[in-house]
């Protein structure tokens, strides 16, 4: 007798031929791909041309051991203070302190330098934040990828094996049934399911094995389910409408990001040359006060002079020279933070070159630069956009309030039942079909009616949100527009003051016999106080007109991390600035 091969083996098969089809590309391949095609799209679908690397960065730390992390109590370093070394320093006299502190500002052969351009792409390829900022992003995209998968068909394969016994008299009648059930099922556009089931069963007699061939069939079964009022029509596809919409909200924050974090990154490297100039600046005081001591001690040798002369312009050197190691110990600080932003090691030597933004200084109206705002603002567009998601989520919550009006239908066609093992051999003569209607009355849509007054109070909030939103931004604007005319007119008048003080210094440099110990050390520290004022002014102008094309929303941002120049923007671009009177940089 020829026997046949179980149906449930020819769908069992059916998995593994959609896998052959598939090709040899494994699935986080294939994924990895949408994920890249996607950003590409989203990017360029808001008129962005940068999205995030395809590549992941590897971690650096070393995680914890598996026995480490699966530890109930694991353990704590925390031994007594009896158990902690300590050993105190002997006394030290102030030549060897400062030898010490000059000894922090040594440049080993491996010292990175580093000007404004180089730090941003550095910023861009190894910030942490900058990281965090791009992975937000693609897991934007991976939500949504999820979302348009419950969207599109879906294939289910289930086998199954159960074994029966029928006790009689202390004798069991017992039987094995396999079961292999294949599915696909396909979301409806405005709610709504169909799918298509190939089932296949195969029962052997296990209690009469001689003889026995067992009973074989397979059926398959078209079903469909849809919604004609509540959960039916757009608000059906709610999840994914949310989703897309979610993924270029993540485009504009991401693009927004990187606007604000070329921002952050330049002010906080200006900071650094400003410090770096206060460092500059100390040095020079300490120069000219060491002068002033020495002429004091040769006038006080040649009895010209009092001790108290001598004295105080002593006292004075070593002020100088406290405040010279104070102003270098912050610029090393600020530096090791900045190394930190960067994604810098501290440990490795970093030289900060003196550069500028040299951004021209914008003509605008104040009008003019609220308009830009409101038009080109990213988050202004999101937050105008999420208006519209609690609208929607209104209109939602109205569908909850409606009755359940559902159709469903189904057709089978199964195998000859007359044959034991029939194997494919449909018998679409004894198909069967039901088809139906329910209606479900809305009699308890308390919750929903709460869920209604909710949103409508949502929505309400969020008008005003918004509304607080723009005023807040108009406000920054403003705040920006006049912070430049502010910024101007500060560093034209520290640049006068700093003319006043070198010709105050010089005047009293030309002829020292008239004016006193108290009035030359005044000069000095007046010509350094002026020179900080002034570089601080240089800063501040240059940080409010990067602000103001941040605020205005008309900021862009190269692949590198710097800025593109808009139509009419004139500047002698990166590296090419300086500051007047520079002098070799701190060491880092």
């Amino acid at each position: 007798m020829t026997r046949h091969r179980p149906p449930f083996c020819a769908f069992a098969l059916l998995p593994i031929a959609l896998a052959v089809v598939a090709g040899c590309e494994s699935g986080f391949q294939r994924l990895d791909r949408k994920v890249d095609a996607m950003l590409v799209e989203t990017t360029r679908s808001i008129g962005a041309s940068v999205g995030p690397r395809p590549e992941s960065v590897p971690t650096t730390g070393q995680l914890p051991s598996r026995s480490e992390a699966l530890a109930e109590q694991p353990p704590t370093a925390n031994p007594p203070a009896e158990s902690l070394p300590f050993t105190a320093a002997g006394q030290r006299d102030a030549e060897e302190v400062i030898d010490r502190l000059e000894g922090y500002s040594e440049l080993p052969a491996d010292t990175l330098r580093m000007d404004l351009p180089a730090a941003l792409a550095y910023a861009v390829s190894h910030s942490r934040e900058f990281r965090f900022a791009e992975e937000e992003y693609v897991l934007a995209v991976l939500r949504v990828l999820i979302e348009r998968h419950r969207w599109g068909p879906r294939f289910f394969d289930e086998m199954s094996a159960t074994a029966f016994g029928d006790g009689d008299d202390g004798f069991f009648d017992t039987s094995m049934q396999l079961v292999n059930e294949f599915r696909v099922t396909q979301r409806l556009p405005y709610g709504g399911e169909v799918s298509a089931r190939a089932l296949a069963r195969a029962t052997e007699d296990l209690h009469q094995r001689v003889g026995s061939e067992g009973v074989q069939s397979a059926e398959i079964i078209l079903s469909a389910d849809i919604p004609l009022l509540r959960g039916a029509g757009m608000v059906a596809r709610e999840d994914i409408i949310q989703a897309e919409r979610n993924l270029i909200y993540a485009a504009r924050e991401f693009e927004r990001f990187r606007r604000e974090f070329l921002f952050d990154i330049a002010s906080d490297y200006l900071n650094l040359i400003v410090s770096q100039q206060r460092v500059n600046n100390a040095r020079m005081s300490v120069e000219s006060f060491q002068q002033v001591e020495d002429q004091q001690d040769a006038l006080y040798q040649a009895g010209r002079s009092t001790p108290f002369d001598a004295a105080e312009a002593k006292n004075r050197t070593f002020e100088a020279v406290d405040s010279l190691n104070n102003a270098a110990e912050n610029y090393r600080l600020a530096l090791d933070r900045f190394k930190v932003r960067l994604g810098m090691p501290i440990d490795q030597p970093l030289v900060i070159e003196t550069d500028s933004l040299d951004l021209p200084t914008p003509r605008m109206g104040m009008d003019e630069a609220v308009y830009a705002a409101m038009s080109y603002r990213l988050d202004v567009q999101t937050r105008r956009d999420q208006l519209a998601d609690s609208a929607r989520a209104v209109e939602n919550a109205r569908n909850d309030l409606l009755g359940d009006l559902d159709v469903f239908g189904s057709f089978s066609i199964p195998t000859d039942d007359e044959r034991d093992r029939a194997g494919l051999r449909f018998k679409p003569g004894d198909s069967s079909f039901q088809a139906g209607i329910t209606y479900g009355l809305p009699l308890d849509r308390e919750i929903e009616r709460i869920g209604l007054r909710q949103a409508e109070i949502s929505l309400e909030r969020a008008y005003r949100d918004y509304d607080r939103f723009r005023d807040d931004v108009a406000i920054n604007v403003r705040g920006a527009v006049r912070g430049i005319d502010s910024a101007l007119f500060s560093l034209q008048i520290q640049e006068a003051n700093v003319g006043i003080a070198l010709q105050r210094k010089a005047s009293i440099d030309a002829d020292p016999a008239r004016a006193d110990i108290r009035q030359r050390t005044d000069a000095i520290s007046q010509t350094a106080l002026a020179r900080n004022q002034r570089d601080s002014a240089r800063r501040d102008l240059e940080v409010a007109v990067l602000g103001y094309l941040l605020a205005t929303g008309q900021l862009r941002v190269d692949a590198a991390g710097y800025i593109r120049p808009l139509q009419g923007m004139i500047f002698t671009g990166p590296g090419q600035g300086g500051q007047e009177e520079a002098a070799e940089p701190p060491n880092g």
